[in-house]
């Protein structure tokens, strides 16, 4: 599947001013050799050089009016200039270059207050970054731009001339979806794409129609993705859109392969293959070759397979040139804005400097003044300041010590809240689209049409079902975090051990997921069923069960912590960080353990772990409070708290509590 869309209809949107008489073209440059220095000759400037074929005669034109345009104070012209420039870059493959040109153009538009310039450079700014894998910020543009355009229906005059931008958008938003494989967001967007009804040369457009068949094929829905593909391509051919039709039936042969239809993988595929012209998208020709190959091995024909590998490969080592010639592109960018960020860096630097020098000038002055204050009045006030000291120091250790209890809440609070974010966003985007979709359905039932009525009243219950599903994922989250954030009342109450730890790990583990999103592990449970509290209420140990949960907690976290620390050291592949939790009942004791597979604890530094203020993370991550606080806790239940380590094996923290 093609991750340009927008790249081509730029290219379809220039041909078609390119293909205006030769009139238009020698009246811009009639414009250009009168000199006048004016803003028609920005202008001139801006339309001529987008309309170049060859890079270099694009740019000088378009740079000439950037210069002209500066000079002039026309910032309207300086964004038209950037915009295009911008647009050409992107269509040449200069990812790089086009998002500093579109970046520099937006804050034009948006100084001018120009509404559809805005919205036009976030429209090619997801493009752009969405050709460089960077779909966080394809999304944020995105959606920015689809914000302003549908709240001041926008219609195009610089991208699209005479079409709606907020279609466009939703349509690029449902493609980014999908090449970060996030397919139910991927579909919702798409179909509101869809319900927008744009028209391309008086039908439909066909390009969010391919687009949901192909989400459909990913997701197994077969029989509809055929449907919605020859609907696509009955629309392609009518919009006069060759290359989408290429890519129509490239993405059909891939959805023949999978359902086992080789023949007409063969037939869609060789189409493909056949009609394929210079200029057209060259990811089409790959997926058409591979399928070919495909389809031809499963039917035994040696032959042709290993002319279509052969070929396959060769399409494979062309696009792979340009993907490095791309990725060095970005490179030189990235070390660009380094540069720049770094001599920004250093000119704060030198202001920082100047204003501490200062500073440092007057502290000095203001010491030298208090010193010689307290040497003359020292005798007298010694007394008041030790007491007063020592009373500041006790609140002081009070409210450090206070602070360090909270501080894996306020962290899982956070985290937690982040995740809640997600099940949320489904609820609210579902809930939209049944809005819509009950308006439709009584207009189905007001016209009589029972049959697409229930069509749709299938599609309410299918939605409603995915909002209840995330409604109690948020429900759940939410429980786990109150059940943490709850006040401890110091008396000891009968507590299921099991419940607790189980609560404790995955509370922890759903908590730094939210912190890193990168982070992956492993986790156990090993609980003896014994602990495991039955109706009656067998099986319960008396404890404060606040208390030992934040102790539990604690470990589990610094167990996540250390086998996170050390996958991101090693690079050795069979390296599973895996963290286990366990419960055992003893003869006169319960036994939690904590384990983990990190790096362990260093031997020199084993006898100061659970000393107040002692930590061996990096400053920033923790207090050296955690393990303090839980051994204080621990005692005062009657229990202990022991570990056991193994340098580069891993750690294993044991709570023993009294039955």
């Amino acid at each position: 599947m093609s991750k340009a869309p927008l790249i081509f209809l730029f290219f379809i949107a220039a041909a078609r001013v390119i293909a205006q008489p030769i009139s238009v073209e020698d009246s811009l440059r009639n414009v250009i050799q009168l000199h006048k220095g004016d803003t028609a000759e920005v202008n001139a400037l801006a339309l001529l050089g987008y309309n170049q074929a060859q890079l270099d005669s694009a740019d000088n034109y378009l740079q000439n009016g950037i210069l002209l345009a500066q000079q002039l104070g026309y910032k309207k012209g300086e964004g038209d200039c950037l915009l295009r420039l911008g647009q050409v870059h992107l269509g040449h493959g200069n990812f790089s270059q086009s998002i500093q040109h579109l970046l520099n153009s937006l804050t034009l538009y948006e100084d001018l207050n120009d509404i559809e310039g805005i919205v036009s450079a976030h429209l090619m700014l997801q493009a752009a970054y969405r050709e460089t894998s960077d779909y966080r910020n394809a999304l944020k543009h995105a959606f920015l731009g689809e914000e302003k355009a549908k709240a001041y229906n926008i219609i195009s005059r610089r991208i699209f001339p005479g079409h709606r931008v907020a279609p466009l958008l939703l349509a690029e938003i449902g493609q980014t979806y999908v090449l970060a494989n996030q397919l139910d967001s991927a579909s919702l967007y798409t179909r509101k794409a869809i319900d927008q009804k744009e028209l391309f040369n008086g039908s439909a457009w066909n390009f969010p129609v391919y687009l949901l068949a192909t989400i459909q094929s990913l997701q197994g829905e077969y029989d509809a993705s055929l449907k919605n593909y020859h609907e696509a391509k009955s629309l392609a051919i009518k919009n006069g859109l060759p290359s989408d039709t290429l890519q129509i039936l490239s993405g059909m042969s891939t959805l023949f392969i999978r359902t086992g239809r080789l023949d007409s993988a063969i037939v869609y595929s060789h189409a493909v293959a056949h009609s394929w012209q210079k200029g057209s998208e060259v990811k089409n020709l790959m997926e058409a070759v591979s399928n070919l190959h495909k389809a031809y091995r499963l039917k035994g024909n040696k032959d042709s397979t290993l002319k279509y590998i052969e070929l396959d490969i060769a399409l494979k080592d062309s696009l792979y040139s340009k993907e490095k010639d791309r990725e060095i592109q970005n490179i030189t960018f990235s070390e660009r804005l380094k540069d720049q960020q770094f001599a920004a860096a250093q000119a704060r630097y030198e202001s920082r400097l100047q204003m501490y020098s200062l500073v440092a000038g007057l502290v000095v002055l203001i010491v030298t003044v208090v010193l010689l204050w307290r040497n003359n009045r020292q005798k007298q006030k010694a007394k008041t300041k030790i007491e007063k000291a020592y009373a500041d120091l006790e609140a002081t250790q009070a409210q450090l010590i206070q602070s360090a209890k909270m501080a894996s809440l306020g962290e899982l609070t956070a985290g937690i809240a982040h995740e809640i974010q997600n099940p949320m966003n489904f609820i609210n985007n579902f809930s939209e689209v049944n809005a819509e979709l009950i308006d439709e359905m009584q207009k189905e039932m007001i016209r009589g049409n029972l049959n697409e009525a229930k069509t749709i009243s299938n599609s309410i219950r299918e939605n409603e079902a995915k909002i209840a599903h995330h409604g109690k994922r948020a429900d759940a989250i939410v429980k786990g975090m109150l059940l943490h954030s709850r006040q401890s009342s110091g008396v000891k109450e009968p507590t299921d051990i099991n419940t607790l730890t189980d609560e404790c790990l995955r509370l922890a583990y759903h908590g730094f997921r939210a912190k890193n999103k990168a982070f992956n592990a492993a986790f156990k449970t090993n609980f003896d069923l014994s602990l495991s509290a039955d109706k009656s209420g067998v099986g319960t140990v008396n404890i404060v069960s606040g208390d030992i949960g934040r102790v539990v907690l604690n470990l589990i976290n610094n167990a996540f912590y250390a086998v996170s620390d050390k996958s991101a050291k090693v690079a050795n592949e069979t390296y599973e960080p895996t963290v286990t939790v366990g419960t055992k009942r003893l003869t006169d004791k319960v036994m939690i353990t904590v384990s983990d597979n990190g790096d362990g604890i260093d031997r020199k530094v084993l006898d100061k772990i659970f000393q107040p203020f002692f930590t061996t993370k990096p400053a920033g991550h923790g207090t050296g409070l955690g393990l303090s606080l839980s051994y204080d806790i621990v005692k005062a239940h009657g229990g202990e708290l022991k570990v056991e380590t193994k340098e580069k094996e891993g750690t294993s923290f044991i709570i023993l509590l009294p039955l």
